[in-house]
């Protein structure tokens, strides 16, 4: 059998001392009202009586109050986690489209300027089919880690593809820009070869980066920086894995 939790039993002596000092001051009161006299077996019953109910009654009681409190903060941790998973990209753990988009847009309502990035890892076709998939999935978990250490917590930043990123630096002024997406390349490139353990596989992704301001949507931002995107593509030189 289960023993009461400390929490049960603090809470039923308590309960017990109050239902006690209630008990003895009523029937001490009454019997002084009425000018009744107590014999040795009234007064031992009135003493000790509260003390053989009220435990088992309020042990019972906050047992079942203590069960129910468990039962609703497993269901609220249950109910988070649902909500993360709804929100999030299973991979990477990043914000999923839609959040990206809600969350996006709202910072645009409020008007917030700043940065918004589009990326996407090269070759990755080429890197599933010569090394497999699951190294295929560790490209993406080493862009996601490049992007969350150099954008910082600030940031909204997720998957919103297969290979394809999407973040939004809120409060961002016109910068050098390609200082910082060679960061998230060095970065990811490094984290890469941390985790394929192959020094001779390189990791790289193109960026499209645009500065976009309050009262631009999602959809808007994202065309206009995916062709800025394709541009850098078509202008660099072609190369195979």
């Amino acid at each position: 059998m289960k023993l009461p939790s400390r929490y049960v039993l603090k809470r039923s002596v308590q309960v017990t001392l109050i239902a006690a000092a209630i008990s003895i001051s009523f029937s001490t009161g009454l019997r002084l009202l009425v000018g009744a006299k107590a014999d040795a077996i009234t007064i031992f019953v009135r003493l000790v009586l509260p003390f053989v109910i009220a435990p088992p009654i309020a042990i019972v009681w906050f047992s079942k109050m203590e069960k129910l409190e468990r039962a609703y903060r497993n269901l609220l941790r249950q109910s988070a986690e649902l909500a993360r998973r709804a929100n999030t990209d299973p991979l990477t753990g990043l914000l999923n489209r839609r959040s990206f988009e809600e969350q996006f847009n709202m910072a645009m309502a409020h008007d917030i300027a700043g940065k918004f990035i589009i990326a996407d890892v090269d070759y990755l076709k080429a890197i599933n089919d010569k090394y497999g998939h699951l190294t295929g999935d560790d490209a993406i978990l080493s862009v996601a880690a490049a992007l969350q250490a150099v954008l910082g917590e600030e940031s909204l930043i997720a998957r919103i593809g297969g290979d394809e990123f999407c973040a939004f630096i809120p409060h961002a002024e016109k910068g050098d820009h390609d200082r910082l997406l060679g960061d998230i390349n060095d970065i990811a490139n490094r984290e890469f070869g941390c985790r394929t353990e192959t020094p001779e596989l390189r990791l790289s992704i193109s960026a499209g980066l645009q500065m976009c301001k309050p009262g631009q949507t999602f959809r808007a931002m994202l065309e206009k920086t995916d062709s800025d995107l394709y541009r850098k593509k078509r202008s660099r030189p072609q190369a195979g894995m």
